[in-house]
């Protein structure tokens, strides 16, 4: 799939609307749970993983280079990244995401909703990646000894 039709891709609009629904969701369910302004150490987590979601996923953009696609579909052109962030887990703008994800719940709706956000995300991008494994295994020579080797999302995770 070319980067202009990965518009297609409902895995790609299911990003949009989980990042949106958790923009707006939060604010909301933090202040019906009475927690517009959470306590420091969910502040000081939610900041961190913020900060380390920026890093991991625009780590994960720049080690991909021109194989970047949102969709779930390959690049014809695109060859197996397995250097960086990529030894650590498959899929570390997912991971990166997930993370950012997940601290601005930390930091907007407090503990409960960090964690659930961050579940949510991760759950999301696990069923992401397996489709989209789909196609790597396909079309990338060496991705079966890869995908073996390193976890999905998370470091230490499951394969």
């Amino acid at each position: 799939m070319a980067r202009r039709t990965a518009i297609r891709d409902p895995w790609v609009w299911g990003q949009v609307i989980l990042a949106t629904a958790v923009t707006f969701a939060v604010p909301w369910w933090a202040k019906r749970w009475g927690v517009l302004d959470p306590a420091g150490g969910s502040r000081w987590l939610g900041w961190t993983m913020i900060g380390l979601g920026l890093a991991v996923l625009y780590g994960g953009i720049a080690m991909l280079g021109r194989n970047l696609t949102p969709a779930t579909e390959p690049l014809p052109e695109g060859q197996l990244v397995t250097r960086g962030l990529y030894r650590m887990v498959r899929h570390p703008i997912y991971l990166g995401v997930s993370t950012l994800l997940g601290g601005y719940g930390f930091l907007r709706g407090g503990w409960l909703s960090g964690v659930v956000v961050f579940a949510v995300s991760v759950a999301y991008f696990e069923r992401k990646a397996r489709v989209e494994e789909r196609f790597l295994m396909e079309r990338m020579a060496g991705y079966e000894e890869y995908r073996r080797r390193v976890p999905r999302i998370l470091p230490g995770g499951w394969h």
